[in-house]
């Protein structure tokens, strides 16, 4: 008889990237444009008005960033940068917003902040089973009819032993 080879693992691609994909939903003539990353444009409009304030507020007591041609890109650019930025894959194959995700999951997890996450594996694995069989004799009898029931009908349930 020969052994038959372990099937190998499934492997699933997203090729689609349905998820991260930008949508054409406006057209100029016959040219499909790139419609809005709207996390990304949320995520630009909220850096960028915590950016101007913080800019405007710095700019009372430094006058040579008060708003002129050239400082405008000091004001515009990086909230921009962010939308462009923040949709894109990075070279992880993740997006900005997922590879922070995944960075805060790592840094803020319990173990880690209580000092606990030393990476090494344990030497020895310990297994506690526990079984609980009620002492009722109400459970009991309900329990010996379910394995007669069981035994009656075939089922792997009343073929296992005591």
């Amino acid at each position: 008889m020969s052994q038959e080879a372990p099937p190998e693992p499934l492997v699933a691609y997203d090729h689609t990237d349905l998820v991260n994909r930008p949508k054409r939903i406006w057209n100029w003539g016959n040219i499909p444009l790139p419609g809005l990353l709207l996390p990304a444009l949320g995520a630009a409009f909220g850096f960028g008005l915590v950016w101007l304030i913080t800019l405007f507020t710095v700019s009372a007591f430094l006058p040579f960033l008060g708003m002129s041609m050239w400082t405008s890109i000091l004001y515009f650019g990086p909230p921009f940068g962010i939308y462009f930025v923040w949709g894109r894959p990075l070279p992880s194959a993740l997006t900005l917003s997922q590879q922070i995700v995944v960075w805060t999951d790592w840094w803020f997890q319990p173990k880690r902040l209580q000092g606990l996450a030393a990476d090494q594996e344990p030497e020895q694995l310990h297994w506690q089973v526990i079984l609980f069989a009620p002492g009722s004799p109400r459970w009991q009898a309900r329990y010996e009819a379910a394995r007669r029931a069981a035994a009656e009908r075939g089922s792997a349930f009343a073929a296992a032993g005591r």
